[in-house]
């Protein structure tokens, strides 16, 4: 059994680790903040390929009113894009609407959304680039933490990046999911 000194450096040294190691993908791979309609485009085009052809979500409830350039400008949502060469690869959202910086309350956090990775390119990386970068941007922006819907398939994922469960299992779109939260160091 490892001593609790031991155990504090071996978690920082494989947080260290954890974090070379999305440096060291994301070499590859190009993270961009959405900014232009082709960038939105490439965002929704993914969106409907993983969501609605792979996961069968009604078209109608995969795009709303956040998937817009009016959105994007009027700072109600941020969209990432990560992309190999020219193919779009990654994308996910942060809600900001709503969203209090330095405040506690889980109701005030921005909200991650709509993550998704293009099948081919799935376990490799490309879901912590994107949180990384998610977390990052909320950090900057003076935000305490954020919380998001995990579909129950991809909610370990999210463990291991730190989110604890809160409430109970729901049902979204015929998808179960569960409300998750991370509170930054």
């Amino acid at each position: 059994m490892l001593s609790p000194v031991c155990l504090i450096f071996h978690s920082e040294l494989t947080e260290r680790f954890f974090y070379y190691l999305i440096y060291a993908m994301a070499l590859d791979y190009k993270t961009k903040i959405v900014s232009t309609s082709v960038e939105l485009e490439d965002v929704l085009e993914l969106r409907v390929e993983v969501f609605v052809l792979e996961q069968s979500v009604p078209a109608i409830e995969e795009i709303d009113e956040l998937d817009t350039m009016k959105a994007i400008k009027s700072g109600r949502a941020i969209h990432v894009l990560v992309s190999k060469g020219q193919l779009a690869v990654g994308t996910a959202r942060l809600i900001l609407e709503g969203s209090i910086p330095g405040s506690e309350k889980i109701s005030e956090l921005p909200h991650i959304g709509r993550v998704a990775v293009k099948k081919i390119t799935r376990r490799q990386g490309i879901g912590e680039i994107l949180m990384v970068r998610l977390h990052q941007l909320a950090k900057t922006m003076g935000f305490r933490g954020v919380t998001l819907s995990a579909q129950m398939q991809a909610a370990s994922f999210y463990t291991q990046l730190g989110y604890s469960a809160r409430g109970a299992v729901y049902d979204d779109v015929g998808i179960p999911h569960q409300d998750m939260d991370l509170i930054f160091d």
